[in-house]
């Protein structure tokens, strides 16, 4: 792109016809101390001991961000709003921040909250839209503080994407890191979140963009090694990210602008706001740190935990065996007819497929495609498996296991699948019906709700949320949704499942697919989105699917890809959950111990063709079971990419994972710390795994591991 071309970009108008986006459910934050009113160009600094915000309103709003301790320049100049001029006509300010009011030559009215956390290193802002004109407005809206790029600025600083500096997609090369000239300059090459592009044949398929340009994610970890920044957007209501792109600054140069909101890159980015209507964007919250991008993510995690997103008192998931591995079924072509899945799926075949998990010490048999009939109704298969109580109580009778099941929504739907009700098909813009189910439809959400509360009655113990793909606009007039129905409205017709079915049953556990790509290795929505509990105080799903590592898990490892749950366990203490396919893994339990370590919820399946390759699965899962509460909910760290420590709860101890995807034996040098793991310090600690020997307050050690091997190190 030329200067002429961008320059031209830049001043564009806004107003573009796209679908409404959905309503943000965020509140203005508020300070209850009392509000001083400052006129039309009144002007007001900020500070909490970590930042210095000064804000000056009137024509436009001038901002000068400082991080006090390093005095790092953050922002300096007009705050950027793409609607065009903003006349600032009030400024209210109190002990924590201040609020302003706004309005442009076209009729929208902004709110603009700015915040500093008196106690913490956080400043926080909050943006609000009216549409303070006679007729509906649809505008594509970006704001965000901007910093004027000169020689030197912010030298030495990476930004890094949370959580997803390794893409599933993404090979032992790949890192979502970035200088600022990349950013101001660099188109981003992103597969982790591309367009659906809808196809329109029948049955309807949604492909992806190749890639992604926009640098937008959960979170920003910007550092130089020693002092860095965090940048987050968070909303429960609508799909929001934290975006970083470039916009001209006097003088002739670019400025990179974060925080705000806005627009990325689809037609979810642009809003629909009728007259008098507002929407409420995410809160935008930067933080300070110390330290490398290890310490953001650490930061970031923090915060997440912070807003709900935490393990919570009680969580102790069945780890599972998966009977899809051994199964005829899946394997035959056709796992959908009546006749294969009488003659794959009976009740002798899963007697077989408990006697497995017993044998290999898992504590629930899970069932995949098969149990219900038809596929992705719901209904389980009493003509071939008996009554579904009775299957439960052999179970837990004669092998000692629980029942976890896969409940399949509308993308494994269509020909010979259960949709429910010919009404509850999407449908094509002339009126006649797609092959699948309409998700955001009224009568599907209540008979599925239904349904699986009558297998949560019966003791079905957890649900996976599979088929959750988008499968494009329904035009049906009587389905309860907007016409055409949105992507937005799919999104949060399946949250809004998990939280029904969480207050039917709320001890049963739901992992969520992607709620728009579904079983892929894409995220479309922020991870958090639709996880823990909402305002209203319901229970939305457990657990996150882990980016479908599960059909080559050894090559998935060994090439790169599953180095990205390393990293989203250093983001988040939300469960990911896996199942594995046993017959790839080799004779160290390579694949099984990094899916140990990285997925708080474990599952597995499949008969390795070697006994003593079976025999040492069967002993790690043992020792597994024993040290089970340091995976399931202790807190994670990260050493290294291959060298993970878990602490638990309790802290009274840890483990460490190390890990050699190489194919020669290593000897690893390793520091630990008991302090930087939230142990105490002034303990002596035992090492069992690796020779070690304190040193001040750090115990240095040495540690074989086998040429793509393991070796468990417990401390004690």
């Amino acid at each position: 792109m030329t200067r002429k071309e961008f320059l031209k970009m830049a001043a564009a108008p806004t107003a573009l016809a796209a679908m409404p986006g959905a309503a943000v459910g965020a509140s203005l934050a508020r300070s209850g101390a009392p509000a001083a009113q400052a006129p039309a160009g009144g002007a007001v600094t900020l500070e909490n001991g970590h930042f210095s915000v000064s804000l000056s309103a009137g024509e436009g709003l001038g901002c000068r961000v400082t991080h006090l301790p390093t005095g790092t320049l953050l922002a300096d100049g007009p705050y950027s709003y793409s609607l065009g001029p903003v006349r600032f006509t009030g400024l209210e300010h109190d002990g924590a921040g201040a609020t302003l009011r706004g309005e442009t030559g076209t009729g929208i009215a902004i709110t603009h909250r700015i915040a500093l956390d008196p106690g913490r290193p956080w400043m926080e802002e909050v943006v609000a839209l009216t549409n303070a004109s006679p007729n509906p407005l649809t505008i594509a809206f970006r704001c965000g503080f901007v910093l004027p790029v000169r020689p030197g600025t912010l030298k030495g600083h990476t930004f890094t994407a949370v959580p997803y500096r390794r893409e599933p997609h993404g090979g032992r090369g790949q890192y979502a890191d970035y200088t600022i000239d990349q950013i101001l300059h660099e188109p981003r090459r992103s597969v982790l979140r591309e367009i659906p592009i809808i196809v329109n044949e029948t049955p309807r398929v949604v492909q992806p963009r190749v890639f992604t340009d926009d640098y937008l994610s959960e979170g920003w970890a910007l550092t130089d090694g020693r002092n860095g920044f965090l940048v987050t957007k968070y909303s429960q209501s609508a799909r929001e990210f934290a975006i970083l792109d470039r916009v001209p600054v006097s003088g002739g140069l670019v400025g990179l602008r974060w925080g705000g909101a806005g627009a990325f890159d689809d037609a979810e980015g642009s809003y629909r706001l009728a007259p008098g209507a507002t929407r409420v964007f995410g809160v935008t919250r930067l933080t300070a740190f110390r330290g490398d991008l290890v310490q953001g993510y650490y930061a970031f995690r923090g915060e997440m935990e912070a807003r709900g997103h935490a393990i919570p008192d009680g969580y102790d998931p069945p780890s599972h065996w998966n009977e899809l591995y051994d199964n005829g079924l899946w394997w035959c072509g056709d796992h959908i007819s009546a006749e294969n899945r009488g003659k794959f799926y009976r009740l002798a075949d899963l007697r077989e497929a408990a006697a497995r998990a017993r044998d290999m010490g898992c504590e629930a048999l899970y069932l995949d495609p098969g149990w219900d009939t038809p596929q992705s109704s719901k209904i389980w298969g009493e003509e071939r498996l008996g009554k579904l109580g009775d299957f439960v109580a052999m179970l837990k009778n004669e092998y000692g296991l629980k029942l976890s099941v896969h409940t399949p929504f509308e993308a494994w739907t269509g020909p010979g699948c259960d949709t429910i009700a010919g009404a509850e098909l999407v449908r094509e813009p002339g009126g006649s019906p797609s092959p699948y189910a309409c998700g955001a439809a009224t009568r599907y959400i209540d008979v599925t709700v239904g349904r699986l509360k009558t297998l949560a009655d019966s003791g079905v113990v957890f649900f996976m949320f599979d088929g959750t793909a988008w499968m494009g606009e329904c035009w049906a007039r009587d389905h309860g949704h907007a016409h055409p129905s949105t992507a937005a409205e799919h999104v949060e017709s399946l949250n809004r499942v998990a939280r029904l079915a969480h207050r039917n049953n709320p001890d049963v556990l739901i992992e969520m697919h992607d709620q728009l790509f579904g079983g892929i290795h894409l995220r479309y929505v922020p991870s958090y989105y639709g996880h823990g509990v909402d305002a209203a105080g319901e229970r939305g799903w457990d657990e996150i699917w882990a980016f479908e590592l599960m059909w080559s898990p050894m090559d998935d490892l060994i090439g790169g890809h599953s180095i990205a749950l390393y990293y989203f366990n250093l983001a988040y203490s939300i469960p990911a959950y896996i199942h594995i396919d046993l017959r790839k893994d080799n004779p160290q339990c390579l694949m099984l111990w990094w899916n140990i370590s990285t997925c708080r919820h474990l599952g597995v399946g499949g008969t390795h063709s070697d006994e003593a390759v079976r025999r040492s699965q069967r002993d790690a899962i043992a020792t597994y079971r024993r040290l089970k509460r340091f995976f399931t909910t202790g807190t994670f760290f990260g050493i290294d990419e291959l060298t993970h420590v878990h602490v638990d709860r309790g802290r009274s101890g840890a483990v460490l994972n190390c890990f050699n995807l190489d194919d020669r034996p290593v000897e690893r040098e390793i520091a630990f710390d008991p302090a930087a793991f939230g142990l105490d310090a002034g303990r002596a600690y035992a090492f069992t795994g690796g020779a070690f020997a304190r040193s001040g307050g750090t115990y240095a050690g040495r540690v074989g591991i086998p040429g793509q091997g393991h070796t468990l190190v417990e401390v004690s």
